[in-house]
């Protein structure tokens, strides 16, 4: 005999105490313990640096944040490693009222993980485009590609010898796709630590 476990719903994971050293989502009403590992973390920061850097700099009406939450519904609860989200949007959000924003970021960008399954990222891009997303980026460190998925569109696939872009959603964007994936060169290995 098996027993079903009660769904978490996004109210009561606001109220869950801190658990230190794990970041949760909450798909389907259950806790899913997301990646944290160091080449995770500095592909985010590259791609959270190079949109911030053009976003400031041509003046868009836009923010870009890394692990913001964002509600897909009452039990499910997404945090896309990097998100733009136009301030038109954003201004549906009021922050004082607690929770996170009802709605998916306009371009939702996900680091794959070893933990990750196709499967996965396909629910989170459904997910995505079902609340509001125009777009959403799938970044994989071991072809060093980024995918580009949009609402009925054919996906693009940026190999280190492209271009990424990422016009309309986030007008004027470029950058080489070998920079994006350029820190995993320099990342320390265990011969070089403490030389």
């Amino acid at each position: 005999m098996t027993t079903k476990t009660r769904k978490i719903t996004v109210a009561e994971f606001w109220a869950m105490p801190e658990d230190p050293g794990h970041r949760y989502e909450l798909v389907d009403g259950e806790l899913v313990d997301m990646d944290g590992a160091p080449r995770h973390g500095k592909i985010t920061g590259e791609l959270f640096l190079f949109l911030r850097l053009h976003i400031r700099d041509a003046g868009l009406p836009m923010e870009v944040g890394v692990s913001t939450g964002f509600q897909m519904g009452p039990y499910t609860l997404r945090f896309p490693d990097v998100q733009v989200t136009s301030w038109e949007r954003m201004a549906q959000y009021d922050e004082n009222a607690g929770g996170w924003p009802r709605f998916a970021p306009d371009v939702a960008i996900e680091v794959v993980s070893p933990s990750n399954t196709p499967a996965e990222l396909a629910r989170k891009t459904t997910e995505y485009f079902a609340n509001g997303s125009r777009a959403v980026w799938i970044a994989d460190p071991d072809p060093r590609t980024v995918s580009i998925r949009r609402p009925e569109q054919p996906e693009q696939v940026f190999g280190t010898g492209d271009v990424l872009r990422g016009d309309p959603e986030i007008p004027g964007f470029t950058c080489p796709v070998a920079d994006v994936f350029a820190v995993l060169d320099r990342m320390p290995t265990p011969e070089t630590e403490g030389n």
